[in-house]
């Protein structure tokens, strides 16, 4: 189904919020998905595997630990959600040195990161920044990406975050209206929404919310 950016954004915030995100990390997660989509990326159904890990856990996600200068799951976790790493990229991003990259292993859903790394570079001018995922590099070029314009989704990489640039100059550019959403992914959104709706009552009814406390539709 095609989409324009702003249901994108809208859809995923609620869905978000249903799968049991905060409302800050939701609304994160709904501008990283724009943006993906704004360029072209396949963001649904990574998305929904990232949702998923958070419904599973009733938005519970473990904490990565810092050791050695790596962000990494915490004992008895197998991964980093992308929803707490996309943050912790964007919050520490300004420690990193030319040599003392920031790095993450274990990253579930990884492309997720793209969108947080590059607000990240936007923020910053004067540094230009690599974000590499698993085997593919992103050059973060203040209002630019570089980087291979099809990204095949991987479910699991470690990550890290640079000073410097790549040799790639394939320049991925914004400016799409509307993103096709694979139908599984947004039946998955779709239930999460639902989860947001507050369930109707005589009270909610007689204060003006739908059709009264009498329906002759």
């Amino acid at each position: 189904m095609l989409t324009s950016l702003n249901e994108i954004e809208m859809t995923v915030w609620k869905a978000a919020r249903g799968a049991g995100l905060s409302w800050g990390l939701a609304e994160e997660m709904a501008q990283a998905a724009r943006w993906l989509a704004d360029r072209g990326f396949a963001w649904a159904e990574p998305l929904v595997a990232c949702l998923a890990e958070v419904e599973s856990r009733q938005g519970r996600l473990p904490v990565p630990v810092l050791s050695d200068g790596v962000w990494s799951p915490p004992l008895g976790a197998s991964s980093v959600s992308a929803a707490l790493a996309g943050p912790l990229l964007s919050d520490f991003a300004a420690e990193i040195a030319p040599d003392a990259p920031l790095r993450l292993r274990q990253v579930g859903q990884p492309i997720l990161l793209l969108p947080f790394a590059a607000r990240t570079a936007a923020a910053d001018p004067g540094r230009d920044l690599v974000l590499t995922l698993g085997d593919a590099r992103y050059s973060c070029l203040r209002s630019e990406l570089c980087g291979p314009a099809q990204f095949e989704p991987i479910a699991l990489a470690d990550v890290s975050l640079s000073i410097g640039s790549t040799d790639d100059i394939i320049r991925i550019t914004l400016g799409a209206t509307h993103a096709a959403v694979p139908e599984a992914a947004e039946a998955a959104l779709e239930r999460w929404v639902h989860r947001t709706y507050v369930p109707a009552t005589a009270e909610s009814r007689l204060a003006g919310a739908g059709a009264g406390l009498t329906d002759n539709d």
